[in-house]
């Protein structure tokens, strides 16, 4: 047997590496010693497969970026405490402003840790959608077979399809559904719409009705559950009109460069 025979092919498995090792000890298994040559093969076939079923680590991402070990261990702290519901404790605090009050020497660690951070959110985004679209998908393939075998069994008037391990009935809802053959035809006290006023609006609606249980049901809604129009109070302040309770502030935020 040549020595290029041995080499294992590229395309070649570990079953079949294997295989080939144990026929080589074979050889041996009388007692007597292996050849040279069976020798120098079955090491070449070892290391082969140790090659093959050595796990590779596992690549360090950080590696990407430069990164201090020491602010991923206060970061890694903060969100013990913040998933524990706990206050972060003086010292933590105190060592973390300690951290950043270094930050000359400390900017680029920082913003390795950042962007770290933010290609981990953004991966996450990502396979977040693809599979909430796997997830939708996969969905509606169930749909569309739960409906084919529901037209298959009613048009055939079959109950239950049987296999071998599972099967399939079909059964009836617990409840009725409600179908609407012809709206015109319904009574107009079982329509309703949702209609948007301001508060001052509603005011004046309800104090025109009379006394009874309309009027007495929407000044329950009167009390609470409104909430501040952002966008309407916004235009106000930029078109300078009068307005207490509210203001624009331009605020700052961080970025990396």
């Amino acid at each position: 047997m040549s020595a290029l025979a041995v080499l294992p092919a590229p395309a070649e498995t570990t079953a079949g590496l294997s295989r080939r090792l144990a026929e080589l000890l074979e050889q041996g298994a009388d007692g007597s010693p292996l050849p040279d040559s069976a020798r120098e093969h079955a090491t070449v076939l070892v290391e082969a497969l140790r090659r093959r079923i050595t796990r590779r680590p596992e690549r360090d991402h950080r590696s990407l970026f430069d990164l201090d070990d020491r602010l991923i261990e206060l970061m890694g702290m903060v969100e013990e405490a913040a998933e524990a519901g706990a206050a972060i404790s003086v010292e933590l605090a105190q060592e973390i402003d300690a951290y950043l009050e270094a930050y000359r020497q400390k900017v680029d660690q920082i913003v390795g840790y950042w962007r770290w951070q933010q290609s981990i959110a953004d991966i996450s985004a990502k396979e977040a959608e693809r599979l909430a679209a796997r997830k939708k998908a996969a969905e509606n393939r169930v749909t569309r077979l739960k409906g084919f075998l529901f037209a298959f069994m009613k048009a055939r008037g079959i109950k239950k399809l049987e296999g071998e391990k599972s099967d399939i009935g079909m059964q009836r809802n617990s409840s009725a559904s409600l179908v609407v053959d012809d709206p015109s035809q319904v009574a107009e006290r079982f329509f309703e719409r949702s209609v948007r006023f301001t508060k001052t609006e509603f005011q004046e609606i309800l104090f025109q009705l009379p006394e009874g249980d309309a009027r007495r049901r929407l000044e329950a809604l009167l009390k609470d559950g409104w909430e501040v129009n952002g966008e309407s109070v916004r235009a106000s302040l930029v078109n300078n009109e009068l307005m207490l309770g509210a203001r624009l502030v331009t605020g700052s935020h961080l970025r990396i460069r």
